[in-house]
């Protein structure tokens, strides 16, 4: 079978959107420039992967489908100065079944493959987990979405694809000795480490059982040691779980963690003075800092009866798309559910808070502006999603057909008079209607995105017009466009002077 073929096979991913990456300018040990856009109008096609493999176009694929199903999933580690053997090395001791490439900027994506679609929820649960277990927690994980609105034009974040020039590709995948593949052995590579979603579902970091009830990241570090220069700073965290699981006892048993698990220990009067310092106050985990820093699994921590969150269940903000109409709507992950929301919403807490208690059951506790802007600004900053549209589907345009639909729709009035039935009537090329009944016809057609006065303000726009009749002597207000005309050549209808207007 063709290398492409079997590419595009192996990395199955949404049917409704593609990336792009075109190269600018690219260093050793840097990160690489260029320009990168989503194509909103098919998935990644064969002739895509021929192009990429070419060097042609590089090539961008959404693990996420529209069953918000996956065939793979990715941990992308955006280190430059990464040791990729070493990496290697350590995916082979932990017997991960787990593939390696060499990303565009000397990181590394580290790649999942199943033989069957699985759910993008386990995958990201698992990734996230084996990510923090191998000291890389909070790296972004691929897919980036449990869900995706695909009904409201929401998709999936891509990731860039390795073998971008085939076997003279910097993005290559490695075999079990850390030794680079060229692309035919890549592809066998991959084929013998496809697992089913039952061995994804059992994969794990080995770890100790002292803390089952405690970070994550302290379960992870007391297995594999505390790095060289983090060993106070470890065994003060240490220190905190203590005084939160066991208060009675947390001083002595800090000393006998630190003979057991600390290599070398640290001298007794360092522990005397660690100790002294917690019992000043109650102190949090310093999530921050290392050695923690880099094996962080927030979402889980928060889970366990002494991470972060006590074992209660505090919102996590993720993963924050823009559609770009106008007006924007914007797409974020809370708690790895999809919430749909307008710019007001997402600048005001309260009607935040509004929304997540309307579509989600929930009402995030409110945190001070400043902090509340800060987080809404790094969700930008951190490879926010910009999905554009074509006219059609942005708002104005789907106002302009709903218009169209309504002014013209098989339900007519006769009449004048039936106007007040609710229906547009026309008469000497003007086409008139009453503006809370084509509220209702966009209300009927699940278009909302307009209020009232912006409807109206639209027609403006459009150099509508409005009068006063007089019906069954009632005086009535309404409004008047010119008449909608059927285009033989298209078959559609078209306002006479509209087609030179644009919202």
């Amino acid at each position: 079978m063709d290398i492409a073929q079997k590419l595009h096979e192996i990395f199955h991913g949404s049917s409704r959107a593609h990336g792009s990456f075109k190269v600018e300018s690219a260093s050793l040990g840097q990160k690489t420039q260029g320009k990168a856009k989503t194509i909103k109008t098919a998935g990644a096609s064969l002739k895509h992967w021929q192009d990429h493999v070419a060097g042609v176009e590089g090539l961008g694929v959404i693990p996420i489908d529209e069953e918000n199903s996956v065939k793979w999933g990715a941990i992308d580690i955006d280190v430059y100065s990464l040791d990729l053997e070493k990496l290697v090395a350590k995916i082979e001791e932990f017997k991960l079944p787990l593939v390696v490439c060499r990303s565009k900027s000397g990181g590394a994506h580290v790649f999942c493959f199943l033989r069957e679609k699985v759910p993008a929820a386990d995958m990201q649960d698992k990734l996230r987990e084996i990510a923090a277990g191998l000291g890389y927690g909070g790296v972004e994980i691929f897919p980036k979405q449990r869900e995706v609105l695909v009904e409201r034009g929401d998709i999936g974040s891509w990731l860039n694809m390795p073998y971008f020039e085939g076997d003279e590709s910097l993005r290559y995948g490695f075999d079990t000795k850390g030794k680079a593949l060229t692309l035919t052995k890549f592809i066998e590579f991959v084929e013998k480490r496809c697992i089913s979603h039952q061995e994804l579902i059992g994969l794990e970091v080995p770890i100790v059982n002292d803390m089952l009830e405690g970070p994550p990241c302290l379960q992870v570090l007391l297995e594999q040691g505390f790095p060289e220069g983090t060993r106070n700073n470890g065994l003060f965290n240490v220190g905190v779980y203590l005084k939160k699981s066991d208060p009675e006892n947390w001083e002595t048993e800090i000393e006998e963690y630190n003979r057991k698990y600390v290599h070398p220990p640290l001298p007794a009067q360092e522990v005397l003075t660690l100790i002294s310092t917690l019992k000043k106050k109650d102190y949090n985990y310093k999530c921050s800092d290392e050695p923690i820093k880099s094996f962080c699994n927030v979402s889980k921590c928060r889970m366990c009866k002494f991470g972060v969150g006590g074992g209660n269940t505090i919102p996590t903000f993720s993963s924050l798309s823009k559609l770009d109409t106008k007006p924007p709507l914007w797409f974020l992950s809370i708690n790895d559910k999809r919430l749909e929301l307008n710019t007001e919403q997402l600048q005001n807490q309260l009607k935040f808070q509004r929304a997540c208690m309307e579509l989600l059951n929930m009402m995030p506790p409110r945190m001070n502006d400043r902090a509340w802007q800060n987080l809404i600004q790094t969700l930008m900053d951190s490879g926010m999603e910009v999905i554009e549209v074509s006219e059609d589907v942005t708002i104005e345009g789907q106002f302009m057909e709903l218009l169209e639909s309504f002014c013209t729709d098989m339900a007519q009035a006769n009449t004048r008079d039936e106007i007040l039935l609710g229906k547009p009537y026309t008469e000497d090329g003007k086409t008139y209607f009453r503006i809370k009944d084509l509220k209702e016809y966009l209300v009927k057609h699940r278009f909302t995105d307009m209020e009232t006065n912006r409807v109206a303000s639209k027609l403006r726009d459009l150099k509508a017009n409005h009068k006063f009749f007089n019906i069954k002597g009632r005086g009535t207000n309404v409004w008047y466009i010119d008449e909608f005309e059927y285009r033989e050549d298209e078959g559609s209808l078209e306002a006479k002077d509209f087609q030179e207007k644009t919202l």
